[in-house]
């Protein structure tokens, strides 16, 4: 079973080795085929530092270059020539064209001196070759074609050449993106396959497939092509790769085989060395048994008395169990050892059954005779004899020497199995040992040496010492002589040195070894050698390779274009970059000598990044601290960085190091600047004429007298609905930029859940109906009362519908149920649909997110709902979150506080909402938008007598001469901001009511505003009821 797991992980894990690789190659065709799509033209030299940029021969293993392959019609072959020719390509021609109308034309491809044999191929002379590019042009994915012989190689072996389609913004999913041409992959079955993991070829082999099965498909890699003994293990798994089907064969190795064989042998020996032991400590008990019973025998007449108390006390104090038992089996004494083994008093023991606390058992069994227990109900392995006897009356007496084996047996369990771990550790880590006889010059050496040497079955008696000598590499053998010289004359403690090893097959690996002596004459003289050879010819290129890392990281951080710095545990610099000296303004050598990043940073933003970063510290978070500091420039401008700081512990040193980035966000702010003001002037100047427009349409829809043709009504109808439409983008940009500052306003109050929950579905039924969907709602009877914005609790609801009948299955129902939980509401919304993306729900609720870049065109929006609903859900003290089955029903919920009196309920009559009485309203409307005004006057013109103003001076006026009941107030106007009327409103006019009805939503809340309503985000209708509410308190 251990081997079988064992081969089942190994497998696996090569299985996900050539997962990953594939993988590799399609991120790395994937990110050219974005670089040929977000340029207008890509020239050979643009295609040749692109991929040699990829370092192909060393990133992708297997690939044999890049290419871009572009479709051209037959009559435009030679013009196509010509221009190739004049662009840097003199040497280039058509090879294998076919006689179809368009051709499908590798035009690059890098490296160009291996694959100059492909450079002009024309792949339609192929037809399997040109089937699977139109497929994958016709299917927007990449696909892999069967095996295939490549042009670019003069050997005859599997190859398969790897199709990406290219797509304007590089959109596969965009029907109407142009088609650009594909980019092209060709690799070597081999070279994919070889290397995968370091247990390949010697711990397993594999064959892999194309197609099915192995009986079915073609072979394209052989790992024992020279018919090498298949072993016992054997696994077989299918992948799917890009349109093909590969199957892999995995057998195990004799070497994998026989590291896990039985170590039976050494057991029997052991087993066999314990019983002789056993057998001549008897038979010394026996002697020594005879010989005291000789000794008494010859003084019995003269010192009988004094004998049997020596050999009373004897016994008693005896390391030794020692039991006498009758013919009964009960114990007629037991000495202290005895009742120290067993755990009973001397009491105790008197007159219990001997068999009670031991019993003999079979002979086999390891190294003791009997089982004991313990009075606490332990079982003790015995060593158990006995000697039975009759006393002068003819009694049978039996004394019982019994020796406690329980402690000896563990610890020599516990050698066994630690020699089988050392074993095991030796095979599995590919350690040899070798133990060197330095006065005959002979050595003894372990399985795993003979394996690292290139024997597989052992050593067979050969002069080792002779055949490692003659094989180390001439200009290393004087460095090896060296070191073991040192080590034997006691100059060093340990003979270390690496060396190269001329191996079976004639290259050369380097070896490691590490010897100690461990004996030693009376004169001093070295004895013996002990130590161990590790093959470490990977290590050292892994350290070469590391070398070449080590010094590619120092040029991109050195020509890295942001700044970049390391520093110690104290913040001084260690290490900086040209962009972070440009960024503060000097000199490297000045910062590494004296500088600190706390002197770039304003000392009252330092305090921040302390406390952030060693937060990070104290809980281990490996995570980076991100913000946006002023930094201290030299010359003392003022320049904005992005601030990143990670940190690590230098095990090394023992301390801990920061690594700090600064990106320049100087320009970013002022275009930040220019942006709020942009917003702000969008808030002024849209939302005025879009609510005009909406009150305008309104009116005329409710117009009694008017009669419009199904023609008119519907384009009154498409009017209205596109006026919503861009309302509610103005809002989600306005929202995004006003809650990504905190500077939203929030209403609360308490209203009926399930009233908004009815007005909204009611609203989007049309909505959902142009999506061939149904609306259901699903609330209690009683009302629901919440704690909230009513405005933004509807924006909520409607982002969540809207997105539920955008991607419901046609012909079904989009479901809104509430209820109460706790104290909280909570809403669900369920459809059936396609479901949401698994690669798409870690970010679904980021800002401008969407499943896919097409459903901007396809399905409308901006990718702001999700993330203003979760914010305004979060502002309320609630959650948001979904759960989706693909194919199948997706539920967006979010909860929300429940009012006190929803928690508290009392009974009270509730108000009525008709106005009362017949007193017609004096307003006061300040507004320079005269369409807008026109618009209300006429929305309030069954109950209220408005005034318009147009400007603040207009308005000062009508406040000092009129007498009004209601004011309503736009604040941003052409001479000033109306804040500055609200003190002659109170003085001049008391008992007015001041509402505000501006575009501005930015404005906060004034203890003398008897309400805030914000254009584009209030209906008409709730304009005309929050001046109705006014009606009972007119003077």
């Amino acid at each position: 079973m251990v081997a079988s797991g064992e081969f089942r992980h190994l497998t696996e894990e090569s299985v996900r080795a050539l997962r990953t690789r594939m993988m590799t190659y399609l991120q790395s065709i994937k990110g050219t085929a974005a670089f040929v799509a977000a340029s207008d033209y890509v020239s050979t030299s643009d295609f040749e530092t692109y991929v040699n940029m990829l370092d192909i021969s060393n990133q992708l293993p297997g690939i044999s270059g890049i290419g871009l392959i572009v479709e051209i019609p037959d009559v435009e072959l030679d013009d196509f020539a010509n221009l190739m020719r004049a662009q840097g390509q003199p040497e280039f021609v058509f090879r294998r064209l076919s006689d179809t109308e368009a051709h499908y034309v590798i035009k690059y491809i890098e490296p160009r001196e291996a694959n100059a044999q492909a450079l002009g191929l024309d792949l339609t002379f192929a037809p399997e070759r040109a089937r699977v590019l139109e497929m994958a042009r016709d299917t927007k994915t990449p696909l892999m074609t069967p095996p295939i012989q490549l042009v670019q190689e003069d050997r005859v072996t599997p190859g398969f050449a790897l199709f990406m389609p290219i797509y304007a913004n590089n959109e596969l999913n965009d029907k109407s993106g142009q088609f650009l041409g594909w980019i092209n992959a060709p690799f070597i079955a081999d070279n994919l396959l070889v290397g995968l993991t370091s247990g390949q070829d010697d711990n397993y082999k594999m064959e892999v497939v194309d197609g099915p099965s192995v009986e079915e498909g073609v072979l394209i890699f052989d790992g024992s092509p020279d018919g090498s003994i298949i072993g016992e293990y054997s696994a077989t798994y299918q992948l799917e790769y890009f349109g093909r089907t590969w199957t892999l064969a995995y057998s195990s190795t004799p070497r994998f085989d026989q590291a896990f064989r039985s170590y039976q042998p050494l057991t029997i020996l052991i087993a066999g060395l314990s019983v002789s032991a056993f057998m001549v400590s008897v038979l010394r008990i026996v002697r020594l048994r005879g010989d005291s019973l000789r000794d008494i025998a010859e003084l019995r007449d003269r010192q009988i008395e004094a004998r049997e108390e020596e050999n009373r006390s004897i016994v008693e104090n005896a390391v030794i169990s020692v039991l006498l038992i009758d013919g009964s089996d009960r114990v007629l004494f037991a000495n202290q050892a005895a009742q120290k083994c067993f755990g009973f008093s001397e009491a105790e023991m008197s007159g219990m059954q001997f068999s009670s606390i031991a019993s003999e058992t079979d002979e086999s069994q390891e190294n003791y005779n009997a089982l004991g227990k313990t009075k606490s109900g332990q079982t003790i392995e015995l060593d158990l004899q006995l000697n039975n006897w009759l006393t002068s009356e003819g009694h049978t007496r039996t004394t019982v020497i019994i020796r406690d084996l329980t402690e000896q047996n563990s610890a020599q369990r516990e050698v066994k199995r630690n020699k089988t771990l050392y074993d095991m550790a030796l095979q599995g880590s590919e350690i040899g040992v070798f133990d060197v006889d330095l006065t005959t010059g002979l050595s003894e050496v372990s399985e795993t040496w003979c394996r690292i040497m290139g024997y597989e079955n052992n050593c067979n008696g050969m002069d080792t010492q002779q055949n490692f000598m003659s094989r180390i590499h001439p200009k290393d053998a004087d460095t090896l002589k060296q070191a073991d010289t040192d080590c034997i004359e006691g100059r060093t403690e340990r003979s270390i040195v690496e060396y190269r090893l001329k191996a079976r097959d004639g290259g050369w690996s380097w070896m490691r070894s590490d010897a100690v002596i461990v004996e030693r004459g009376e004169d001093g003289r070295a004895l013996r050698m002990i130590g161990t050879q590790t093959n470490v010819t990977e290590l050292r290129h892994d350290r070469n390779a590391l070398e070449v890392s080590e010094n590619r990281f120092r040029q991109v951080v050195s020509n890295a274009p942001i700044g970049m710095a390391l520093m110690d545990d104290v913040g001084k610099f260690i290490g900086v970059n040209s962009a972070f000296c440009q960024l503060a303004g000097v000199k490297e050598e000045e910062l590494i000598e004296n500088g600190k990043l706390a002197d770039l940073i304003p000392y009252e933003e330092r305090k921040k990044i302390y406390e952030a970063v060693a937060n990070l510290m104290s809980e281990k978070d490996t995570s980076v601290y991100t913000a946006e500091h002023q930094i201290l420039h030299a010359n003392g401008d003022e320049r904005w960085g992005l601030l990143n700081v990670s940190w690590s512990f230098d095990k090394n040193s023992g301390t801990n190091f920061f690594i700090a980035q600064i990106i320049d966000i100087t320009d970013q702010k002022k275009l930040d600047l220019i942006k709020d003001e942009f917003v702000s002037t969008v808030s002024h100047e849209l939302r005025t004429p879009l609510t005009s427009i909406k009150g305008a349409l309104g009116l005329l829809t409710a117009s009694k007298d008017l009669n419009l043709s199904k023609a008119q009504a519907r384009l009154v109808d498409i009017a209205s609905s596109n006026a919503d439409r861009l309302t509610d983008i103005v809002n989600d940009i306005l929202d995004l930029k006003k809650i990504s500052s905190g500077e939203v306003t929030f209403d609360f109050s308490e209203i009926d859940l399930n009233g908004i929950i009815t007005a909204v579905v009611r609203e989007m039924s049309p909505f959902a109906a142009t999506h061939d969907s149904t609306m259901q709602i699903d609330v209690p009877q009683d009302p629901l009362m919440i704690f909230a914005d009513q405005g933004r609790t509807k924006q909520v609801l409607t982002n969540l519908i809207s997105n539920a009948c955008k991607y419901s299955s046609s012909n079904s129902a989009v479901i809104v149920k509430a209820e109460w939980i706790d104290d909280l509401a909570i809403v669900y919304v369920q459809n059936v649909g396609s479901g949401v993306p698994e690669s798409f729900r870690p970010r679904i609720f980021q800002a401008f997110s969407q499943a896919d870049s097409s459903d901007t065109r396809a399905k409308g929006g901006t990718g702001l709902g999700l993330n203003i609903s979760r914010q305004i859900v979060l502002r309320h003290g609630g959650e948001i979150g979904f759960e989706s089955i693909p194919g199948n029903v997706t539920v967006f919920w979010f909860t929300i506080p429940l009012s006190n009196t929803a928690l508290h309920p009392m009974h009270h009559v509730m108000p009525s909402s008709e106005a009362t009485g017949t007193t017609r309203l004096a307003v006061l409307h300040l507004e320079d938008d005269n369409d807008f005004a026109e618009v209300v006057s006429g929305a309030l013109h069954d109950f209220a007598n408005v005034t318009h103003a147009k400007s603040i001076a207009s308005a000062k006026e009508g406040i000092r001469d009129g007498q009004f009941d209601v004011v309503l107030l736009d604040w941003n106007l052409p001479d000033g901001d109306a804040v500055t009327l609200l003190d002659d409103i109170a003085k001049l006019q008391p008992h007015a009511r001041i509402i505000g009805l501006s575009a501005n939503g930015d404005r906060n809340n004034d203890p003398r505003l008897f309400a805030t309503m914000v254009k584009g985000r209030t209906d008409l209708a709730e304009v005309v009821a929050s001046v109705n509410k006014c009606r009972p308190l007119a003077s």
